[in-house]
């Protein structure tokens, strides 16, 4: 049995594979084979050699300006820049061929017990060349992965023996294909989310684990130490994650806490969602509540004595990522849910307006909340907000849940049990 590490192409977003291969080895699964296209190429290299060491170095200090002649730490309208390169025919990539030279060790991945392939691609007649290191002619290991690593037309053809080579993310960006005829009976595909062809897996029956990142950066030629360590983060904890040892999905907590998290605050999030939905005065809106999707869910999973543990967490990422919390980070979940009480606090003296959205409209919520003495009174002003804007509506709820104030005991809960007989099982 061989199982194949897969390294997609994806340019500076690159640093997230560390995060992975660090998990990797954590996890002790053991790699027989590394496949790679474009920088999948350089780091699988880097990892076959066994100097993954050297490769968090080179992330961590690596900038544009020393890979390529041409720096993008200064530039904000990257559609331009990304015209002024095509116009001078390509950036020159010979600084970056010499780093890439000087780190990678040829002897080392040749001697290496860990087999090791890449793509690249002829441009005279755009032919896919997938090589393994025993087809890599000695000598020349470092220029072929330069070749699948030259993102034409943005860096300029890599020219090896009279022949012009350009990056292997133009027949294959994710080259499970390479990996399962060099022998893979399983794969982990490492997918960097970046512009490319990626080839349909041919063996249907090899099993893959796919790991992806959520990196939404775009200009992948803007190399940042900064972004690489906070990357390289990522990518442990999203391997972590999908292996079961951590929690989350944008964000990172340990492991249990989230189910913890839910059984202790349940309860309090149904009894707020009731509190605004129930009111005896509203029966003639109970086909507006059952309309929504969102709310049927949760009704049913209600009568159905299911935990809400993904809505909670649905509802706690959404704040995360509306409040900016830095979702590289691996949090303990009290410690998270205070940062989220933190910055509603600060939404205090919002005010009610048409336009109010997102955080700003969950500041006015749950701020609402917390500072009325009347909260019959609030659930009533709550009750239209809860039909339009649901999703703001629940993360606010799990604010209050979380919150040191109970809800007001509710005097009947007949039109909830209305609700719960008119959903389906």
């Amino acid at each position: 049995m061989k199982r194949a590490l897969v390294l997609s192409g994806g340019g500076a977003k690159g640093s997230y594979q560390l995060g992975v291969y660090k998990a990797l080895k954590r996890l002790r699964i053991k790699i027989d084979i590394i496949a790679g296209t474009s920088i999948g190429s350089i780091n699988g290299a880097l990892f076959v050699a066994g100097d993954y060491h050297k490769a968090k170095r080179l992330w961590q200090k690596i900038t544009t300006e020393e890979l390529l002649n041409y720096g993008f730490e200064d530039v904000k309208d990257y559609p331009k820049a990304a015209k002024e390169i095509v116009k001078n025919k390509g950036l020159k990539f010979d600084k970056a061929e010499e780093y890439i030279g000087k780190v990678i060790d040829e002897r080392k991945v040749r001697e290496s017990k860990i087999d090791y392939g890449l793509v690249t691609v002829n441009l005279k007649n755009m032919v896919p060349k997938m090589l393994t290191k025993e087809q890599i002619p000695n000598g020349k290991l470092i220029s072929y992965i330069v070749a699948s690593s030259t993102c034409f037309p943005a860096v300029e053809m890599k020219e090896i023996d009279g022949n012009y080579y350009i990056d292997g993310g133009y027949y294959d960006n994710l080259p499970i294909n390479l990996a399962v005829q060099m022998g893979a009976d399983e794969v982990i595909a490492v997918d960097l989310s970046a512009i490319g062809i990626k080839q349909k897996v041919k063996d249907k029956d090899i099993k893959i684990d796919y790991i992806k990142t959520k990196n939404k950066q775009l200009f992948v030629l803007e190399f940042n130490p900064e972004v690489a360590t906070r990357n390289i983060k990522l990518g442990y904890n999203d391997t972590m994650k999908y292996y079961g040892k951590l929690d989350g999905d944008m964000f990172t907590f340990k492991k249990g806490s989230l189910e913890r998290n839910c059984k202790k605050y349940s309860e309090k999030y149904i009894n707020l969602i009731k509190a605004v939905l129930i009111s005896d005065s509203k029966k003639v809106k109970i086909t507006d509540i059952l309309k929504n999707k969102r709310y049927q869910s949760i009704f049913l999973k209600i009568k159905q004595n299911k935990s809400l543990e993904k809505e909670i967490n649905s509802s706690l990422e959404y704040l995360g990522n509306l409040f900016g919390l830095e979702n590289e980070k691996i949090y303990n979940i009290e410690i998270f849910n205070k940062k989220l009480i933190s910055e509603a606090e600060s939404l205090k003296y919002i005010t009610i307006d048409k336009k109010l959205k997102g955080k700003m409209l969950i500041g006015y919520i749950y701020n609402q909340y917390m500072n009325s003495e009347n909260k019959e009174d609030v659930y009533k002003k709550l009750f239209n907000i809860a039909l339009i804007f649901q999703k703001d509506f629940l993360a606010a709820i799990y604010l209050i849940a979380i919150s040191n104030i109970e809800p007001i005991n509710l005097k009947s809960e007949s039109f909830f049990d209305e609700i719960l007989n008119l959903i389906k099982k």
